[in-house]
C-alpha cells in the first residue's frame, strides 16, 4: 500500500510507493521497485491511472521529461549511438538544466527512414534540435527523426567554418568542403 497521500510534503529521495502498485510520474523516480521523490514538493497519487507524482512549490531547475524538445551539441559519434551534450529544454534556455545533461540518439531514432552510417547523419560540435524520449535514467534517450528535429548549426569538419545549406547538402565557404547531415528544416535560420 502507499505510504504517501495527497498533498504530503516531501523531498528528494523521501520513499513514495512501490513499483507493484504505482508508476512514476513527474517529480518522481523508480529504483530497485521503489518509487521515490526527485524534488520539493507536494505529493498527488491518481489512483485511476496508478500515477504518483510530486509538484514543487517551489520554481526549481527545468527537468527534461518525455515528449520536451531539448537543444544539444554533439560530443562523439559512434557506431550505433552519437553523445549529446543537452544545453537547454526549449522554451526554457534561460535556466541551467541538472544532471542529468547527457543524452542519447541511438542511430534507429536518427531518422525515419533506414540509416546505415551514423557518422554521416551527426558530427562532433554540431548542435542539433532533439525530442526527450525517456529521461528516467542517468542519460536521456533522445530521438531526431522528424522534420522539425536534427542538425540547427554545423561546422567544416575540416576547417571549422560554419557550413551553409545548398539544396540538400552543406557548403564550407572557407575550404569548398561538402558535407551531409540529418537537418532541419530551419537551418541556421529557425528559433532554437
Amino acid at each position: 500500500m502507499v505510504d504517501v497521500k495527497t498533498g504530503d510534503f516531501v523531498v528528494p529521495g523521501d520513499f513514495l510507493a512501490t513499483v507493484e502498485e504505482f508508476v512514476p510520474g513527474d517529480g518522481a523516480y523508480e529504483e530497485n521497485g521503489r518509487i521515490y521523490s526527485s524534488c520539493v514538493g507536494v505529493v498527488l497519487v491518481d489512483a485511476r491511472t496508478k500515477h504518483v507524482s510530486v509538484f514543487s512549490r517551489v520554481l526549481g531547475p527545468p527537468i527534461p521529461k518525455r515528449g520536451d524538445v531539448v537543444i544539444g551539441q554533439v560530443e562523439e559519434v559512434r557506431d550505433q549511438f552519437a553523445n549529446v551534450f543537452i544545453e537547454a529544454l526549449r522554451g526554457r534556455e534561460d535556466r541551467e538544466l541538472p544532471i542529468p545533461n547527457y543524452g542519447t540518439v541511438h542511430i534507429s531514432q536518427t531518422h525515419t527512414g533506414y540509416v546505415k552510417d551514423l557518422s554521416k547523419q551527426f558530427k562532433p560540435g554540431d548542435i542539433i534540435r532533439a525530442k526527450v524520449l525517456s529521461a528516467r535514467k542517468d542519460i536521456v534517450q533522445l530521438t531526431t527523426a522528424g522534420e522539425d528535429l536534427g542538425v540547427i548549426v554545423a561546422r567544416c569538419s575540416r576547417c571549422r567554418e560554419l557550413l551553409e545549406l545548398e539544396r540538400t547538402k552543406l557548403h564550407c565557404p572557407g575550404c569548398g568542403n561538402v558535407e551531409f547531415r540529418k537537418l532541419v528544416r530551419d537551418y541556421r535560420r529557425g528559433t532554437l
